[in-house]
């Protein structure tokens, strides 16, 4: 799945079906297990460059010409959570250096730190910060001490968290990060779940300025308009587009779309937290790209807010060659 995000008008293509079924059955029978990043290297550049508030200063000698490397991995000790549970964070870092100029006499001083955050600001609306490691602890020496040519260190941090009540349910991608900086490890998928809260629990009542559910072969990217207004569809087609339109939202609303084939059997289903501020989004499907063969017939979409269906639409496929 791609997600797209124009200013304040963002948009979410469709599923295909069995990517859809193999997300649904992993949120009901996945156990709970520990996730852990694909090691990344997170920078490498150079180590006397003022990089950051750490290594940026020396004094003794000439400026010190080498290379540093961070490498790391960040771990959850389990794949879901619910608000309540307490989240257990282990960061790994490999830290190597080495100096190939204007070593000797060289004396490090104000070495700083980093402050590390956790990426959770689409389920919290914030960032978690875990802690702080000092410059020192990077490179095995302290204020004042001689650069060594060559420095090798394995640094690990456990932090604790808890999920609260106000964590927006859904699966999303974690990361750890380096604040102010770019620097970041790879990221981990987890699941928050309800806790037994339904999703207007975490949402507002009412979606102001709602036109209804408009079905399109086409739309604006840019502007969410759509292009080809159309209630049938063939292969010659290139989309199915389900598009809505609303107000500017104040914060935060989950939205879905349900999807049914001509025998009235369940085939999509999906939902979308929409930011604050957005004003229209977008389920659709790309038909050259879809695998499976869609049946003839009148199709149904749903469309959800608060998990209740504002507006149906149906639609009707035809099968029609290409040529």
């Amino acid at each position: 799945m791609n997600y797209m995000n124009h200013g304040n008008k963002p948009l979410t293509p469709g599923f295909i079906k069995k990517l859809i079924i193999g997300i649904t059955l992993c949120f009901l029978i996945s156990p709970a297990f520990a996730v852990t990043s694909e090691n990344a290297i997170i920078y490498d550049l150079p180590l006397f460059d003022n990089y950051g508030p750490a290594f940026a200063t020396w004094s003794g000698s000439d400026k010190p010409l080498g290379n540093a490397l961070l490498k790391g991995t960040i771990t959850l000790d389990k794949n879901q959570y619910n608000p309540g549970d307490k989240v257990k964070i282990k960061l790994d870092l490999v830290f190597s250096a080495t100096i190939i100029a204007g070593t000797k006499g060289a004396l490090m001083h104000e070495l700083g730190y980093d402050t590390w955050m956790l990426d959770t600001s689409d389920f919290l609306g914030f960032d978690v910060e875990l802690g702080q490691i000092e410059g020192e602890e990077y490179m095995g020496i302290g204020n004042g001490q001689e650069i060594p040519p060559l420095m090798m260190r394995n640094i690990s941090h456990t932090y604790y968290y808890d999920i609260p009540d106000s964590a927006i349910p859904g699966t999303y991608n974690v990361n750890a990060y380096i604040e102010n900086s770019d620097y970041k490890t790879n990221q981990v998928t987890i699941t928050i779940g309800n806790a037994g809260k339904t999703i207007e629990s975490y949402t507002n009542e009412g979606l102001s300025g709602f036109s209804g559910l408009v079905l399109s072969k086409d739309f604006n990217e840019e502007t969410g308009e759509p292009i080809s207004i159309s209630d049938v569809f063939s292969q010659k087609d290139k989309r199915i587009c389900a598009l809505v339109s609303f107000d500017s939202i104040p914060s935060d609303e989950i939205l879905g779309w349900n999807w049914y084939d001509p025998n009235g059997d369940y085939y999509i289903t999906d939902t979308l937290l929409a930011e604050k501020g957005w004003d229209w989004a977008c389920y659709y499907i790309d038909i050259k790209d879809y695998e499976e063969a869609l049946i003839p017939g009148v199709w149904t979409i749903d469309f959800l807010h608060n998990e209740e269906v504002l507006d149906t639409k149906t639609f009707t496929w035809v099968n029609e060659t290409l040529n």
